[in-house]
């Protein structure tokens, strides 16, 4: 995430920053696979990441109106989840991307097309050309073990999968649009994590650690857009906090959430200024309304047989 902000510090093209954080989101696919696997899913998710934030750029140039952007999202989501699931990429499912999709779409953009597809894929490949790097130094040090894949998903599970991710966001987008808290894609964000956990048994505990890790996150967020922080400062402060979510994102989801809720918030810092207040209190109720959603439909959409048929899953693939 640092190396590309930086770049486009120095060129003075700022406004291009978003393109280039989801872009650098590569980097957290594949991280604990061997590297030549890594490096084909990595590949992939950039390309993935590629095509949705260009969807999203040029969503936000032609303008959209906040019903496109839910019916959008609904579609991303699908579509994503279904590539994903087949690709057998993982972190799974198409949170990332629909992180990148509607932050894009809602977001000024004051570029081209162009610019805006130099950024992200550069950033992306950057993300790649260092998840390859560490294959030097475990080539001399460090025998290569490569894991067995698992049994490939049942297509008739995929389809059930990226259908409850379609629901969820459409429920969850639909209804923060009705309320009208203001930021309807955070919703349709929030709605992604609890339905990764897959089962029912976990999604109530997904959706309370990402409600109350996005609490905590609010609150370090209305401490840090006090400051009016210099360009090279944001970067920094971005990459930091990127680095403690990913350090915490496998091991204390909750936690992890403290550090990525001020990424999203703080970006927007590169392109414009929103009052923090609203902005922090916008994010949390969305955040409550989406996750919320997600475990009606999961507990409305999986059966007794199925959350036993994907626990076993979840190990295999563990």
């Amino acid at each position: 995430m640092l190396i590309p902000l930086l770049v486009l510090i120095l060129l003075d093209r700022t406004n291009l920053t978003m393109c280039a954080i989801f872009g650098s989101l590569t980097g957290v696919f594949g991280r604990s696979e061997p590297h030549w696997r890594r490096l084909q899913h990595q590949t992939q998710s950039g390309l993935l990441m590629c095509m949705t934030v260009m969807a999203g750029v040029s969503m936000s140039i032609a303008g959209r109106s906040d019903w496109e952007l839910v019916v959008s999202a609904t579609v991303v989501a699908l579509v994503i989840s279904l590539v994903a699931d087949v690709l057998r990429i993982r972190p799974a499912g198409p949170f990332t991307y629909i992180f990148a999709f509607t932050a894009t779409a809602a977001a000024p953009f004051s570029g081209s097309m162009g610019e805006a597809a130099l950024a992200v894929s550069g950033s992306a490949a950057t993300a790649v050309l260092l998840g390859i790097a560490g294959r030097v130094h475990a080539r001399r040090h460090t025998p290569v073990i490569l894991r067995p894949h698992a049994p490939p998903p049942k297509a008739a599970r995929i389809l059930a999968h990226s259908g409850r991710y379609a629901a969820a966001v459409a429920a969850a987008g639909s209804l923060a649009l009705l309320l009208g808290p203001g930021h309807s894609y955070w919703a349709m964000l929030a709605a992604c994590a609890p339905i990764s956990a897959t089962d029912a048994a976990h999604a109530p505990a997904r959706a309370g650690h990402f409600i109350l890790g996005t609490y905590g996150g609010v609150l370090l967020s209305a401490l840090l857009l006090q400051p009016d922080w210099s360009p090279v400062q944001l970067a920094i402060l971005l990459a930091a906090l990127q680095f403690g979510g990913e350090v915490y994102v496998m091991r204390h989801y909750a936690l992890a959430m403290v550090f990525l809720t001020p990424v999203a918030l703080l970006m927007t810092g590169f392109v414009s200024a929103q009052p923090v207040w609203e902005l922090t209190l916008d994010r949390a109720v969305e955040t409550t309304i989406g996750a919320l959603v997600a475990v009606v439909v999961i507990f409305l959409t999986t059966g007794r047989g199925a959350v036993g048929a994907q626990k076993l899953r979840l190990h295999s693939e563990e």
